[in-house]
Protein backbone atom coordinates (compact mmCIF):
# COMPACT_ATOMS: atom_id res chain seq x y z
CA UNK A 1 0.00 0.00 0.00
CA UNK A 2 1.37 3.66 -1.02
CA UNK A 3 1.88 5.61 2.13
CA UNK A 4 -0.13 8.59 0.70
CA UNK A 5 -3.44 5.55 1.27
CA UNK A 6 -1.90 4.72 4.53
CA UNK A 7 -2.06 8.56 5.51
CA UNK A 8 -5.72 8.87 3.92
CA UNK A 9 -6.81 5.80 6.02
CA UNK A 10 -5.47 7.01 9.49
CA UNK A 11 -5.34 10.69 9.37
CA UNK A 12 -9.04 10.83 11.15
CA UNK A 13 -7.17 9.44 13.92
CA UNK A 14 -4.04 11.94 14.39
CA UNK A 15 -4.55 13.17 17.49
CA UNK A 16 -4.75 9.00 19.09
CA UNK A 17 -1.60 8.23 16.75
CA UNK A 18 0.20 11.29 18.74
CA UNK A 19 -1.11 10.64 22.33
CA UNK A 20 0.48 7.25 21.39
CA UNK A 21 3.71 9.16 20.66
CA UNK A 22 3.56 8.64 16.81
CA UNK A 23 2.57 11.55 14.60
CA UNK A 24 1.49 10.24 11.44
CA UNK A 25 3.68 13.11 9.38
CA UNK A 26 5.95 9.85 9.80
CA UNK A 27 4.10 8.24 6.90
CA UNK A 28 4.67 10.48 4.73
CA UNK A 29 8.82 10.63 5.27
CA UNK A 30 10.06 8.14 2.65
CA UNK A 31 12.77 7.69 4.86
CA UNK A 32 11.20 7.21 7.89
CA UNK A 33 9.84 3.54 8.89
CA UNK A 34 6.90 2.86 9.40
CA UNK A 35 7.16 -0.20 12.19
CA UNK A 36 6.04 2.61 15.13
CA UNK A 37 2.89 3.51 13.17
CA UNK A 38 1.99 -0.57 12.96
CA UNK A 39 3.07 -1.54 16.85
CA UNK A 40 0.39 0.96 17.39
CA UNK A 41 -2.37 -0.78 15.57
CA UNK A 42 -0.98 -3.59 16.64
CA UNK A 43 -1.47 -2.99 20.49
CA UNK A 44 -4.64 -1.40 21.57
CA UNK A 45 -5.27 -0.01 24.27
CA UNK A 46 -8.60 1.04 26.07
CA UNK A 47 -8.09 4.22 24.18
CA UNK A 48 -8.18 3.07 21.00
CA UNK A 49 -10.86 4.45 18.70
CA UNK A 50 -13.83 1.87 17.87
CA UNK A 51 -14.13 3.54 14.46
CA UNK A 52 -10.61 2.87 13.58
CA UNK A 53 -10.53 -0.62 14.84
CA UNK A 54 -13.74 -0.63 12.54
CA UNK A 55 -12.12 0.90 10.07
CA UNK A 56 -8.92 -1.63 9.52
CA UNK A 57 -11.26 -4.74 9.96
CA UNK A 58 -13.64 -3.73 7.13
CA UNK A 59 -10.10 -2.71 4.84
CA UNK A 60 -9.37 -6.07 5.46
CA UNK A 61 -12.16 -7.80 4.30
CA UNK A 62 -12.75 -5.39 1.27
CA UNK A 63 -9.37 -5.90 0.34
CA UNK A 64 -9.52 -9.76 -0.17
CA UNK A 65 -8.84 -10.56 -3.48
CA UNK A 66 -12.38 -11.94 -4.06
CA UNK A 67 -14.35 -9.49 -2.52
CA UNK A 68 -12.08 -6.58 -5.21
CA UNK A 69 -13.33 -9.14 -8.16
CA UNK A 70 -16.79 -8.43 -6.99
CA UNK A 71 -16.53 -4.72 -7.09
CA UNK A 72 -14.80 -4.87 -10.34
CA UNK A 73 -17.83 -6.61 -11.34
CA UNK A 74 -20.44 -4.91 -9.89
CA UNK A 75 -19.43 -1.31 -8.95
CA UNK A 76 -16.88 -1.08 -12.41
CA UNK A 77 -17.76 2.93 -12.36
CA UNK A 78 -16.87 3.14 -9.01
CA UNK A 79 -13.76 1.54 -9.15
CA UNK A 80 -12.67 3.47 -12.68
CA UNK A 81 -13.57 7.13 -11.12
CA UNK A 82 -11.09 5.98 -7.86
CA UNK A 83 -8.44 3.91 -9.66
CA UNK A 84 -4.83 5.63 -10.22
CA UNK A 85 -2.49 3.52 -12.68
CA UNK A 86 -0.10 2.23 -9.73
CA UNK A 87 -2.74 1.59 -7.07
CA UNK A 88 -2.04 -1.68 -5.36
CA UNK A 89 -5.52 -3.66 -4.47
CA UNK A 90 -5.39 -2.32 -1.25
CA UNK A 91 -4.87 0.70 -2.55
CA UNK A 92 -7.78 1.05 -3.99
CA UNK A 93 -9.96 -0.60 -1.26
CA UNK A 94 -8.85 2.48 0.71
CA UNK A 95 -10.00 4.54 -1.73
CA UNK A 96 -13.70 2.81 -1.97
CA UNK A 97 -13.68 2.49 1.90
CA UNK A 98 -13.25 6.39 1.96
CA UNK A 99 -15.36 7.38 -0.96
CA UNK A 100 -18.25 5.14 -0.84
CA UNK A 101 -18.30 3.50 2.51
CA UNK A 102 -21.99 1.98 2.23
CA UNK A 103 -21.00 0.12 -0.44
CA UNK A 104 -18.50 -0.97 1.19
CA UNK A 105 -20.15 -2.14 3.80
CA UNK A 106 -22.69 -3.65 1.43
CA UNK A 107 -19.65 -5.97 0.76
CA UNK A 108 -19.08 -6.51 4.42
CA UNK A 109 -23.15 -7.51 4.76
CA UNK A 110 -23.23 -9.69 1.43
CA UNK A 111 -19.87 -11.63 3.09
CA UNK A 112 -21.57 -11.81 6.52
CA UNK A 113 -24.63 -13.20 5.35
CA UNK A 114 -22.96 -15.99 2.97
CA UNK A 115 -21.12 -17.17 6.49
CA UNK A 116 -22.09 -20.87 7.32
CA UNK A 117 -23.95 -20.70 10.43
CA UNK A 118 -26.55 -22.16 11.97
CA UNK A 119 -29.74 -20.67 12.34
CA UNK A 120 -33.04 -21.43 14.16
CA UNK A 121 -36.38 -21.52 12.44
CA UNK A 122 -39.27 -19.68 13.76
CA UNK A 123 -42.98 -19.03 12.03
CA UNK A 124 -44.91 -16.31 12.09
CA UNK A 125 -48.26 -16.78 13.92
CA UNK A 126 -51.11 -17.10 11.74
CA UNK A 127 -53.18 -13.45 10.91
CA UNK A 128 -50.15 -11.89 11.91
CA UNK A 129 -48.57 -9.44 9.51
CA UNK A 130 -45.32 -8.08 8.73
CA UNK A 131 -44.65 -4.27 9.21
CA UNK A 132 -42.37 -3.33 6.85
CA UNK A 133 -38.52 -1.90 7.88
CA UNK A 134 -37.84 1.39 8.24
CA UNK A 135 -34.97 3.47 9.95
CA UNK A 136 -36.83 4.12 12.61
CA UNK A 137 -37.65 0.22 13.37
CA UNK A 138 -34.17 -0.40 13.04
CA UNK A 139 -33.47 1.89 15.75
CA UNK A 140 -35.62 0.75 17.52
CA UNK A 141 -34.77 -3.29 17.26
CA UNK A 142 -30.98 -1.66 18.11
CA UNK A 143 -33.04 0.09 21.61
CA UNK A 144 -34.72 -3.10 22.23
CA UNK A 145 -31.59 -5.29 22.44
CA UNK A 146 -28.91 -2.85 23.39
CA UNK A 147 -29.68 -2.79 27.09
CA UNK A 148 -29.75 -7.21 27.15
CA UNK A 149 -26.13 -6.91 25.67
CA UNK A 150 -25.54 -4.36 28.33
CA UNK A 151 -26.53 -6.33 31.54
CA UNK A 152 -25.03 -9.43 30.13
CA UNK A 153 -21.26 -7.76 29.72
CA UNK A 154 -21.38 -7.37 26.40
CA UNK A 155 -21.58 -3.36 25.85
CA UNK A 156 -24.55 -1.92 24.60
CA UNK A 157 -23.87 -1.34 21.28
CA UNK A 158 -25.18 -3.10 18.74
CA UNK A 159 -25.56 -2.06 14.66
CA UNK A 160 -27.84 -3.85 12.00
CA UNK A 161 -27.99 -3.54 8.84
CA UNK A 162 -30.65 -4.84 6.35
CA UNK A 163 -30.65 -6.35 2.48
CA UNK A 164 -33.75 -6.92 0.38
CA UNK A 165 -33.67 -10.53 -0.74
CA UNK A 166 -35.16 -12.43 -3.94
CA UNK A 167 -37.36 -13.61 -0.62
CA UNK A 168 -37.68 -11.21 1.92
CA UNK A 169 -35.14 -9.41 3.84
CA UNK A 170 -31.94 -10.38 5.61
CA UNK A 171 -30.52 -8.61 8.61
CA UNK A 172 -26.95 -8.24 9.74
CA UNK A 173 -26.68 -7.92 13.73
CA UNK A 174 -22.98 -6.90 14.66
CA UNK A 175 -22.48 -6.28 18.63
CA UNK A 176 -19.95 -7.12 21.01
CA UNK A 177 -19.18 -9.85 22.72
CA UNK A 178 -17.35 -11.17 26.37
CA UNK A 179 -14.11 -9.23 27.05
CA UNK A 180 -11.05 -11.30 26.12
CA UNK A 181 -7.49 -11.56 27.50
CA UNK A 182 -5.57 -11.75 24.19
CA UNK A 183 -1.36 -11.41 23.99
CA UNK A 184 -0.16 -8.23 21.72
CA UNK A 185 3.08 -7.02 21.50
CA UNK A 186 3.92 -2.93 22.91
CA UNK A 187 5.40 -0.42 20.80
CA UNK A 188 8.71 -1.69 22.61
CA UNK A 189 8.26 -5.11 20.90
CA UNK A 190 8.00 -7.01 23.87
CA UNK A 191 4.94 -9.65 24.37
CA UNK A 192 2.18 -8.26 26.94
CA UNK A 193 -1.63 -9.18 27.27
CA UNK A 194 -4.69 -6.69 26.65
CA UNK A 195 -8.41 -7.15 27.66
CA UNK A 196 -10.15 -6.64 24.33
CA UNK A 197 -13.90 -6.49 24.05
CA UNK A 198 -14.35 -8.50 20.32
CA UNK A 199 -16.84 -8.06 17.65
CA UNK A 200 -19.85 -10.77 17.09
CA UNK A 201 -21.75 -11.02 13.62
CA UNK A 202 -25.43 -12.43 13.94
CA UNK A 203 -27.92 -12.77 10.69
CA UNK A 204 -31.55 -13.22 10.32
CA UNK A 205 -33.55 -13.83 7.26
CA UNK A 206 -37.37 -13.28 6.58
CA UNK A 207 -38.82 -15.15 4.25
CA UNK A 208 -42.45 -13.25 3.02
CA UNK A 209 -43.88 -16.57 1.34
CA UNK A 210 -43.10 -19.16 4.12
CA UNK A 211 -43.81 -17.08 7.05
CA UNK A 212 -40.24 -18.06 8.32
CA UNK A 213 -37.46 -16.51 10.34
CA UNK A 214 -34.26 -17.64 10.44
CA UNK A 215 -32.20 -16.42 12.98
CA UNK A 216 -28.66 -17.18 14.25
CA UNK A 217 -27.02 -16.43 17.83
CA UNK A 218 -24.87 -18.27 19.74
CA UNK A 219 -26.70 -19.85 23.01
CA UNK A 220 -30.87 -20.20 23.33
CA UNK A 221 -30.88 -16.67 25.50
CA UNK A 222 -29.68 -14.53 23.22
CA UNK A 223 -31.95 -16.33 19.99
CA UNK A 224 -34.78 -15.39 22.86
CA UNK A 225 -34.05 -12.14 22.76
CA UNK A 226 -33.81 -11.91 18.75
CA UNK A 227 -36.87 -14.04 18.33
CA UNK A 228 -38.56 -10.92 20.85
CA UNK A 229 -36.94 -8.39 19.18
CA UNK A 230 -37.67 -9.29 15.84
CA UNK A 231 -41.37 -10.04 16.55
CA UNK A 232 -42.33 -6.87 18.72
CA UNK A 233 -40.39 -4.79 16.39
CA UNK A 234 -41.49 -5.80 12.40
CA UNK A 235 -44.67 -7.45 13.56
CA UNK A 236 -46.34 -5.83 16.79
CA UNK A 237 -46.31 -8.57 19.01
CA UNK A 238 -43.66 -9.76 21.48
CA UNK A 239 -44.85 -13.30 21.24
CA UNK A 240 -45.09 -12.90 17.05
CA UNK A 241 -42.45 -15.62 16.54
CA UNK A 242 -43.52 -18.97 17.68
CA UNK A 243 -41.27 -22.43 16.73
CA UNK A 244 -41.47 -23.73 13.23
CA UNK A 245 -41.50 -27.39 13.40
CA UNK A 246 -40.24 -26.89 9.82
CA UNK A 247 -37.77 -29.34 9.48
CA UNK A 248 -38.13 -32.92 8.95
CA UNK A 249 -35.44 -35.90 9.04
CA UNK A 250 -38.24 -38.75 8.25
CA UNK A 251 -38.18 -38.78 5.03
CA UNK A 252 -34.74 -40.90 5.47
CA UNK A 253 -36.41 -43.50 6.49
CA UNK A 254 -36.93 -44.68 3.40
CA UNK A 255 -33.45 -45.21 2.83
CA UNK A 256 -31.11 -43.86 -0.59
CA UNK A 257 -33.88 -42.76 -2.27
CA UNK A 258 -34.78 -40.44 -0.39
CA UNK A 259 -31.95 -38.46 -1.81
CA UNK A 260 -32.53 -38.96 -5.19
CA UNK A 261 -32.63 -36.22 -7.74
CA UNK A 262 -33.52 -35.04 -11.44
CA UNK A 263 -30.01 -34.18 -13.17
CA UNK A 264 -31.79 -31.66 -14.79
CA UNK A 265 -32.82 -29.25 -11.91
CA UNK A 266 -30.66 -26.88 -9.89
CA UNK A 267 -30.06 -29.61 -7.30
CA UNK A 268 -28.27 -32.46 -8.97
CA UNK A 269 -26.83 -34.87 -6.39
CA UNK A 270 -27.59 -35.20 -2.78
CA UNK A 271 -25.23 -37.68 -0.52
CA UNK A 272 -26.23 -38.12 3.36
CA UNK A 273 -22.93 -37.67 4.74
CA UNK A 274 -23.45 -37.72 8.63
CA UNK A 275 -26.42 -39.24 10.87
CA UNK A 276 -27.12 -38.89 14.43
CA UNK A 277 -29.51 -40.73 15.81
CA UNK A 278 -30.70 -41.59 19.56
CA UNK A 279 -31.45 -46.12 19.68
CA UNK A 280 -34.44 -47.20 20.93
CA UNK A 281 -32.62 -49.09 24.01
CA UNK A 282 -31.54 -45.33 24.96
CA UNK A 283 -27.85 -44.30 23.82
CA UNK A 284 -26.88 -42.05 20.90
CA UNK A 285 -24.99 -42.75 17.81
CA UNK A 286 -23.14 -40.54 15.35
CA UNK A 287 -22.77 -42.76 11.96
CA UNK A 288 -20.15 -40.41 9.32
CA UNK A 289 -19.35 -43.15 6.42
CA UNK A 290 -21.29 -44.33 4.33
CA UNK A 291 -24.61 -44.02 6.50
CA UNK A 292 -27.27 -46.34 4.61
CA UNK A 293 -24.50 -49.19 4.35
CA UNK A 294 -23.73 -48.71 8.02
CA UNK A 295 -27.33 -48.77 9.26
CA UNK A 296 -28.04 -51.96 7.35
CA UNK A 297 -24.83 -53.52 8.73
CA UNK A 298 -26.21 -52.49 12.38
CA UNK A 299 -29.53 -53.58 12.26
CA UNK A 300 -31.73 -53.49 9.23
CA UNK A 301 -34.94 -52.38 11.52
CA UNK A 302 -32.86 -49.98 12.61
CA UNK A 303 -33.66 -46.96 10.06
CA UNK A 304 -37.50 -46.83 11.24
CA UNK A 305 -37.24 -47.07 15.13
CA UNK A 306 -34.59 -45.18 15.73
CA UNK A 307 -35.25 -41.35 16.53
CA UNK A 308 -33.37 -39.10 13.80
CA UNK A 309 -31.40 -36.14 15.62
CA UNK A 310 -29.58 -34.62 12.82
CA UNK A 311 -28.13 -35.40 9.35
CA UNK A 312 -25.76 -33.73 7.67
CA UNK A 313 -26.09 -33.56 3.49
CA UNK A 314 -24.09 -32.51 0.50
CA UNK A 315 -25.75 -31.12 -2.38
CA UNK A 316 -23.93 -31.23 -5.69
CA UNK A 317 -25.55 -27.69 -7.46
CA UNK A 318 -24.95 -27.22 -11.60
CA UNK A 319 -22.43 -24.60 -12.40
CA UNK A 320 -21.42 -24.91 -9.05
CA UNK A 321 -18.01 -26.80 -8.47
CA UNK A 322 -18.09 -26.09 -4.32
CA UNK A 323 -20.60 -28.52 -2.50
CA UNK A 324 -23.69 -27.02 -0.66
CA UNK A 325 -23.47 -28.48 2.72
CA UNK A 326 -26.42 -28.77 4.97
CA UNK A 327 -26.59 -29.71 8.42
CA UNK A 328 -30.76 -29.86 10.11
CA UNK A 329 -31.68 -30.84 13.62
CA UNK A 330 -35.08 -30.88 13.63
CA UNK A 331 -35.22 -31.51 17.21
CA UNK A 332 -33.68 -27.60 18.11
CA UNK A 333 -35.53 -26.30 14.56
CA UNK A 334 -31.86 -25.50 13.46
CA UNK A 335 -30.31 -25.34 9.50
CA UNK A 336 -27.40 -24.28 8.49
CA UNK A 337 -26.00 -23.90 4.98
CA UNK A 338 -29.52 -23.30 3.11
CA UNK A 339 -29.56 -19.56 3.35
CA UNK A 340 -29.31 -17.63 0.29
CA UNK A 341 -30.02 -20.58 -1.93
CA UNK A 342 -34.06 -20.60 -3.23
CA UNK A 343 -33.40 -23.79 -4.89
CA UNK A 344 -31.98 -25.83 -2.05
CA UNK A 345 -35.01 -24.38 0.17
CA UNK A 346 -36.91 -26.04 -3.55
CA UNK A 347 -35.30 -29.24 -3.17
CA UNK A 348 -35.85 -29.81 0.68
CA UNK A 349 -39.53 -28.60 0.25
CA UNK A 350 -39.97 -31.79 -2.44
CA UNK A 351 -38.11 -34.27 -0.75
CA UNK A 352 -40.13 -33.24 2.40
CA UNK A 353 -37.05 -32.42 4.72
CA UNK A 354 -39.30 -28.82 4.71
CA UNK A 355 -42.59 -27.92 4.72
CA UNK A 356 -44.89 -24.28 4.24
CA UNK A 357 -47.68 -24.51 6.28
CA UNK A 358 -48.20 -20.87 5.36
CA UNK A 359 -47.66 -21.60 1.86
CA UNK A 360 -48.89 -18.82 -0.29
CA UNK A 361 -49.78 -16.51 2.82
CA UNK A 362 -48.17 -13.51 1.89
CA UNK A 363 -47.15 -10.65 4.55
CA UNK A 364 -48.09 -7.76 3.12
CA UNK A 365 -45.89 -4.81 4.55
CA UNK A 366 -47.86 -1.81 6.58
Amino acid sequence: MKRSSVMSLLSPFADYFQSRDVPLDLILDEASSLERVVLVIASPTESTPPDLVERLELLDLISETQSMLNFEAEYHDLVNSCRDPDDTTADLAVKILLKAPAIAWREFDRQALQAQRSLVSFRVGAGVRFRGVTAARIAEFESFVAPWFEANARSGICHVHHREEPEGIAFVIRHGDMLKRIGILDEAGSQVSRILRPERVDIAHFRHLAGEWQISGLGAKIQDLYRDAFGLVFHGNLNALIPSKRYSLEPLREGPCSLECNPRNRVQFAELKSLKLKLPSGPRVTIEKKVFEALDGMDSALLPTATLLEAGLNLTLSNRKKLVQIRICPERDTILGATGEPCVDEWLLEHHFANDRNEGLLLASA
